[in-house]
């Protein structure tokens, strides 16, 4: 019997070249966020693009590492449809770099927990939702941060 291996890489490199959103299996498209100057990890985020509702769309959820949550960040959303004058560069990422970009991601600002918290514009504070670490990367994910702090 052939081996298809080598086939299946080129055509799973094939599509995620031709790919704007690497979706994981439990609709979630992951992003990395660099500072556009230093190019240093900022965030680790999210999104939902096949959700029905259009805000939801919009939404980008960033991991706040010592909480273990995912938190829909405002200023993370406007920035993420910006395509000129972006504070970060988000790059699309799959749900296995996610998890292990999980333990590098550095702990948010106080300044950026309180912006966070006090929506200006796209969301309301309403809609400032949050989910938790072992929904969306897994328990293995979770436990290690927990080991982290």
């Amino acid at each position: 019997m052939p081996d298809y291996r080598r086939l299946a890489r080129e055509i799973g490199q094939d599509v995620v070249a031709r790919s704007t959103n690497l979706i994981a299996h439990n609709g979630r498209a992951f992003w990395k966020l660099t500072e556009a100057g230093s190019g240093e990890l900022a965030w680790l985020a999210f999104t939902r693009p096949d959700v029905r509702s259009a805000l939801a769309r919009r939404k980008v959820w960033t991991l706040i590492p010592h909480l273990q949550e995912f938190m829909a960040n405002w200023f993370v959303s406007v920035d993420h449809k910006l395509t000129e004058q972006s504070q970060w560069i988000h790059t699309n990422i799959d749900v296995y770099e996610a998890r292990d970009l999980a333990l590098e991601v550095p702990q948010p600002r106080v300044e950026d927990i309180k912006r966070i918290t006090r929506p200006e514009a796209l969301m309301t504070l309403a809609d400032i939702d949050r989910l938790k670490v072992t929904t969306v990367l897994g328990q293995g994910t979770a436990r290690a941060l927990k080991a982290r702090r």
